[in-house]
C-alpha cells in the first residue's frame, strides 16, 4: 500500500473551473481501488472543501494546510488561531483596508468593494460585522489579496508566530508557524504506518514546498511556477492536460507488469 497527498487547486482542478476533470476522478478512484489511501492536502479551509471532494471520500483531509486534519469524518488533529490573535488580526486588517478571507468552519470574504463571486461565501463589509457574526466561528487561516504584503500586517503576523505564504505573487496565506503541509504529510504517515519511502505528493505552489519536501516522491504539475518545479523529483503535464492523471495512469499500469 502507498499512501498518496494531493493538492486541489492548480493541481487536480484548473483554475477558474468548479469541478476537476473526469480523467481526474477516475484516476483518484482507481488508486483507491488498487488498495492505495488518498489524502487531500490542501490550502483550503474546511468549509471551503468542495463538495466533490467530499463525495470521491478521501481516505483523510488535511485542510487548512495542515491545521485540521480529518480523517472518518472525524478531526484527528486541529489547531485553532487563538480568539484574541483572531480579533486583532481582523481589526488591524480592517484599519488597513485590506481584502481577504477569515478561514476555519466556513470561508469568509472580507473586503471593501464588490468582489465578481459576491454571493457564493458569507461576507462582511466591517469588523463590527464580523465581530457580531463570526467571532465564535474557529480560525484556521488567513488570505490576503494585496500584494506585495504591508509591513505592518507583515510585521504583526510575524510578531504572532503566524507563517505568511506567498502564492505566485497573486495572495498570501497566512497560518501558525509549524502547522504546514509538510506537517500534514509526517501526521498521516503516522496516522497511516505507512513509510515515507512509500509516500507521494502532487502540487502546483509554494504553499505546498513542504509537503513536497516530506513526501518520498514529489510530483509537481508543468502549470507551475519554475521554482515550484525545481523542488520536484518529478514535473507532469500541466493540470489543463491532466497531468496528475497521465502519472497515475502510467504508476497502476507500472504495477500491473
Amino acid at each position: 500500500m502507498k499512501l498518496f497527498f494531493f493538492d486541489y487547486d492548480g493541481t487536480l482542478l484548473v483554475p477558474g473551473n468548479k469541478a476537476m476533470s473526469e480523467r481526474n476522478r477516475k484516476a483518484l478512484t482507481a488508486l483507491k481501488d488498487a488498495g492505495h489511501r488518498i489524502v487531500l492536502c490542501t490550502g483550503r479551509c474546511y468549509g471551503h472543501v468542495a463538495k466533490e471532494l467530499w463525495d470521491l471520500g478521501f481516505d483523510a483531509y488535511a485542510t487548512a494546510c495542515g491545521a485540521l486534519i480529518i480523517k472518518d469524518g472525524k478531526p484527528v488533529h486541529e489547531d485553532r488561531l487563538p480568539h484574541e490573535l483572531v480579533m486583532a488580526s481582523m481589526k488591524l486588517i480592517w484599519d488597513k483596508r485590506l481584502d481577504g478571507a477569515v478561514e476555519g468552519s466556513e470561508r469568509v470574504k472580507f473586503y471593501h468593494h464588490f468582489e465578481k463571486d459576491h454571493g457564493i461565501y458569507p461576507e462582511v463589509y466591517s469588523y463590527s460585522e464580523y465581530e457580531e457574526r463570526f467571532s465564535a466561528m474557529p480560525v484556521h487561516k488567513f488570505t490576503l489579496y494585496k500584494v506585495p504584503m504591508d509591513p505592518d500586517v507583515r510585521d504583526f503576523f510575524l510578531e504572532n508566530g503566524m507563517e505568511i505564504i506567498n502564492n505566485n505573487n497573486v495572495y498570501y496565506e497566512i497560518i501558525r508557524k509549524g502547522n504546514d503541509k509538510g506537517k500534514a504529510v509526517r501526521d498521516c504517515l503516522d496516522l497511516f504506518g505507512v513509510a515515507r519511502e512509500d509516500s507521494y505528493c502532487f502540487g502546483d505552489s509554494m504553499n505546498d514546498r513542504l509537503m513536497l519536501k516530506e513526501a518520498g516522491h514529489s510530483i509537481v504539475v508543468g502549470s507551475a511556477p519554475d521554482d515550484v518545479k525545481a523542488m520536484a523529483d518529478e514535473v507532469v503535464p500541466p493540470v489543463e492536460e491532466d497531468g496528475v492523471a497521465c502519472w497515475i495512469e502510467d504508476f497502476l499500469k507500472e504495477c500491473l507488469n
